[in-house]
């Protein structure tokens, strides 16, 4: 019985060989898209060009705009005091300035050809700073504010992005793959094959979810050590994160071999798991935990797998206990279970069929 095991995943090792470019993209799309997202994701610290001026007040505009940031992280402003007048070109986006022409001092920010989230992050970053210089002029009547940091250190918005993005890449590396190869089998008519073969249908499924995963736990790595590239940031447990990749990767699997089989083509099974995977990434916490959204998206956020693999990848980076481990471990092995009951009743259905109508 092993040694048949052993010979079905060896077959499958060997059909790498006839879909190279379909495991190059499975394995090192998403880490491409990540270091692409990595160069234009907004960092916390922002260059804001003060006009030179000898107005005083700018003085203490500077000094403000220097405090303004997180306590335990980097600051929120870079001011840079640059020599600029009235009608000359805008330098590098936009431009602070002071006036007292009218009788009172007015801080001015104007704008060059940047987009709008551009601009509400400029424009918050300044009213933050004149927040600040208004609660400094109050003395004692300000209200002191305690800011209580959940971490020591603040971490990078490109780690979550990251940590966000393996579940994806397990997900994509399993079902790209296996909408391929099982939607070629029906296509070639290779299919035959498996139905000839003298082993049970369950060991040859298994085989096919178990080289699929193992595809999947690659793709999660690689993205991975991309991670740890850019921000030299690893996982408290390597074991947890890999029964994530595992998990994802065997819901991958059921779900790209799960369309493959019920399609019979290759081209709307690669679209239908590629539209699954984003959708599956996008509503389970791809730009931040759904908790902070609340609303309607945090209820449909609960029936995705990727909530629950993003969850216990954020308690594994960050170092907090969002979630119990064990919780979301389990509510993510519900789902493979589930994808592995739907795909096995897939198979019997289509390869019983198939089987008759051969008759």
């Amino acid at each position: 019985m092993m040694r048949r095991f052993l010979l079905l995943l060896l077959n499958e090792v060997k059909l790498l060989s006839t879909t190279l470019p379909i495991h190059f993209i499975a394995l090192f799309q998403p880490a491409l898209m990540f270091s692409l997202m990595a160069f234009v994701l907004i960092s916390p610290t922002f260059d804001i060009n003060v006009a030179r001026s000898g107005i005083p007040e700018q003085k203490y505009l500077v000094t403000m705009m220097e405090q303004v940031g997180s306590p335990v992280g980097d600051a929120y402003m870079r001011p840079i005091q640059v020599e600029w007048e009235q009608g000359d070109p805008i330098p590098r986006g936009q431009i602070v300035w002071i006036d007292t022409s009218s009788g009172k001092t007015t801080v001015t920010q104007t704008f060059g050809l940047i987009d709008s989230n551009m601009v509400k992050n400029f424009r918050n970053r300044l009213t933050s700073a004149a927040l600040l210089l208004w609660q400094k002029s109050l003395g004692s009547a300000a209200i002191e504010v305690e800011q209580v940091p959940q971490l020591p250190r603040d971490v990078s918005y490109r780690v979550y992005f990251g940590l966000a993005m393996i579940p994806l890449a397990a997900f994509i590396g399993a079902s790209f793959v296996g909408a391929f190869l099982t939607a070629q089998e029906f296509e070639f008519k290779t299919i035959t094959e498996y139905q000839l073969a003298p082993v049970s249908w369950g060991m040859i499924l298994s085989t096919r979810l178990l080289r699929l995963c193992i595809t999947g736990i690659i793709s999660g790595i690689i993205l991975g050590l991309f991670l740890y590239l850019f921000d030299r940031a690893l996982p408290s447990s390597l074991l947890f994160a890999l029964l994530v990749l595992f998990a994802m990767g065997l819901i991958g699997a059921c779900v790209g071999t799960g369309m493959a089989l019920l399609l019979r083509s290759t081209l709307p099974a690669f679209v239908t798991t590629l539209t699954s995977a984003f959708f599956f990434w996008i509503m389970g916490g791809a730009f931040g935990l759904p908790a902070g959204f609340g609303g309607a998206y945090e209820a449909v956020s609960r029936w995705m797998p990727n909530t629950y693999a993003v969850k216990t990848l954020y308690s594994l980076y960050y170092g907090v206990g969002e979630v119990e481990l064990g919780s979301a471990l389990v509510n993510l092995f519900i789902f493979a279970s589930i994808g592995c009951l739907g795909v096995m009743l897939i198979y019997i259905r289509v390869m019983l069929r198939r089987g008759e109508g051969e008759q």
